[in-house]
């Protein structure tokens, strides 16, 4: 899935980001049924084509791709995976784009919490979510 990736990127680079998602959601769809939902490259793809529904100003359909992928994902992977939190991370900001605060301030929490040990308390994701949380990120002793 890695080279439809790749193929779909080119055509955003291209101009196509009609043809990039419309060519991401058939491999999500195919590959569901050879590598089943909660598959990494599936939970990936999918994250690739929420990126690609936002730059198109598609937001609702963005959050319904990610909210999909995160439900397939949690069946088998632990929020605190980096590809969970990867998933949280484009969906909260989704939710706050919509005006959905609770669903933002709750994907957040998830990067806040899980998101230091795992990805490092420096990770852009990490301290976007603490400052959207109003955290103070943590000083090095």
């Amino acid at each position: 899935m890695a080279v439809v990736q790749q193929r779909a990127l080119a055509l955003r680079a291209a101009g196509d980001l009609t043809a990039a998602r419309r060519m991401l959601a058939e491999t999500i769809g195919s590959a569901r049924a050879a590598y089943g939902e909660d598959h990494p490259d599936v939970l990936n793809t999918a994250h690739l084509l929420a990126r690609l529904h936002r730059e198109a100003d598609d937001p609702g359909t963005a959050r319904r791709v990610l909210e999909e992928a995160f439900a397939a994902g949690e069946r088998r992977w632990s929020h605190a995976e980096p590809l969970m939190l990867a998933l949280s991370f484009e969906l909260a900001g989704v939710a706050d784009e919509l005006g959905n605060r609770h669903e933002a301030r709750r994907n957040y929490i998830r990067i806040a919490t899980a998101g230091p040990a795992v990805l490092g308390a420096d990770h852009p994701a990490v301290r976007t979510a603490q400052q959207y949380l109003g955290q103070a990120a943590p000083t090095p002793e």
